[in-house]
């Protein structure tokens, strides 16, 4: 601000001593107003509010004291000084003129010197008293929108589903809703444990760390709650400034259950392994064993001289007719392990291949309908589609005592919907995923919809059929 552009008022009876501080405050290079009673002086100031007023005591009508109590009044002047303008020096009015309000004297006959000096002192400390209210104010508000933001944050990690733990240092000093609920503390508890005590000894070294670094997360923690059963917390962090002081959040959510499903989905998947490679040595075994076994004792039969040549010829035909039978076994457990048809002409005429085979055997109905527009770019996709349905068909015809099977293909939003029905008997999905048998089955088809990145579920209809629905990106 430049001092030597204030706006100051200057209110005196005198014409002649009004012109003489017009003069001197003009010449320093304020901005003057004048007034010549105090009634004209409350007008004016409700239409511009001045830095300082100079004011003179001895006025007709309202006196100088009775217009600067009326001026402090005005809540836009309680900071404006008003400097007396008078003739008399003596204590009485002096201590008169600072209760009414004013802040300093000025002794008639005007001296140029002590006006300029007065004036600008009393500016620079307006100046600076204005200054300072607005960093105060400044301050008051930050406190203020701060404050706001701390309760605003508070209140919506109370009702956040995931546990949040506010921790200075080591030490908790708030918790959420979710939080006395994961780890079992009490509501209205005040003082808390350290996170310490809720982690090992490894957990305490992986807190350790994420709380020195600026890292989000997530990382994977073992907890204890309260009543020392354990849980698998995925943890992630954010400092923050937090009632005046930067403190450690983290959000914490439980992943126990996740961890058995990913487990059993795991277990699944080796079990499944280790049955598909016991199906494939019983294949090789009594299948294609037998008939090498039989190929080995015809070519040994062969090498005795005694053999007439007709009953070598007939042992030549039995030998053809076993290596055919060799050549057609390895053809179809090539074909149980991967298709050829989905391999050369893609998942559409697999699936009709297949529904054709069991529509052959008279004991049940294969409907498949699709879209001609339907294309599928992925080899590794339409294998896994072909597995699940595979696998659905296979539960159906094992469990459900079904007459006909449903498959709808549809194309939704760049994204493949597969509709199976059947008019079965339905079952429990619940329940038969945790049975060994059916459970399998059912982990394997989860798992193999997880890695396309897609949803499932198991639908009953109002007559109990089953529906199963799938929802996979292309």
């Amino acid at each position: 601000m430049n001092l030597l552009k204030s706006q100051i008022l200057i209110v005196d009876d005198d014409i002649s001593s009004l012109i003489l501080l017009t003069r001197i405050l003009e010449s320093s290079g304020y901005r003057v107003e004048g007034s010549n009673s105090g009634e004209d002086a409350l007008e004016k100031v409700k239409q511009k509010t001045p830095d300082l007023i100079l004011l003179d005591i001895l006025m007709p009508g309202m006196d100088g004291y009775e217009t600067c109590k009326r001026l402090k009044l005005n809540k836009d002047l309680v900071g404006v000084p008003v400097i007396f303008i008078t003739a008399a020096n003596n204590t009485s009015e002096m201590v008169k003129g600072f209760e009414a309000g004013a802040v300093d004297f000025i002794s008639k006959p005007i001296n140029k010197a002590e006006i300029q000096a007065r004036v600008s002192t009393h500016l620079e400390l307006k100046h600076s008293r204005d200054q300072i209210a607005d960093v105060n104010k400044g301050l008051l508000l930050e406190i203020e929108n701060r404050k706001q933001a701390e309760e605003k944050f508070k209140a919506l990690s109370e009702t956040a589903f995931e546990a949040v733990l506010f921790l200075r240092d080591s030490a908790i000093i708030e918790t959420n809703k979710a939080a006395r609920e994961l780890f079992g503390l009490q509501e209205n508890k005040t003082a808390f444990p350290l996170i310490s005590e809720f982690v090992d000894s490894v957990g305490e070294k992986i807190l350790s760390k994420i709380s020195r670094r600026n890292d989000h997360g997530p990382w994977e923690v073992k907890f204890f709650r309260n009543d020392g059963t354990k849980f698998f917390g995925q943890v992630q962090h954010q400092p923050i400034q937090y009632k005046g002081e930067m403190i450690n959040v983290l959000a914490v959510r439980d992943i126990t259950r996740q961890k058995e499903h990913d487990r059993e989905v795991l277990n699944a998947i080796l079990e499944t392994q280790e049955n598909e490679r016991k199906r494939f040595s019983r294949d090789l075994h009594d299948g294609l064993g037998a008939i090498l076994s039989a190929l080995k004792i015809y070519a040994g039969l062969l090498q005795k001289e005694r053999r007439t040549p007709a009953e070598k010829n007939d042992l030549l035909n039995e030998m053809k007719t076993a290596i055919n039978q060799a050549v057609e076994t390895t053809r179809n457990i090539a074909n149980d392990l991967m298709p050829s048809l989905l391999i050369d002409h893609g998942l559409i005429k697999a699936l009709k291949s297949f529904g054709d085979a069991l529509n052959k055997t008279g004991s049940i109905h294969f409907e498949f309908k699709y879209p001609d527009t339907l294309k599928i770019n992925d080899n590794n996709k339409e294998t896994h589609l072909y597995r699940i349905i595979l696998e659905l068909a296979n539960n159906t015809l094992k469990y459900a005592d079904a007459r006909n099977i449903y498959i709808s293909f549809s194309l939704k939003d760049n994204n493949l919907i597969v509709d199976y029905k059947d008019d079965g008997k339905g079952f429990d999905f619940k329940k038969a995923y945790g049975e060994k048998v059916t459970g399998q089955g059912l982990k394997n088809i989860s798992s193999r919809i997880n890695f396309l990145n897609g949803r499932g579920n198991y639908l009953t209809d109002k007559e109990g059929f089953l529906h199963f629905c799938m929802e996979i990106p292309l």
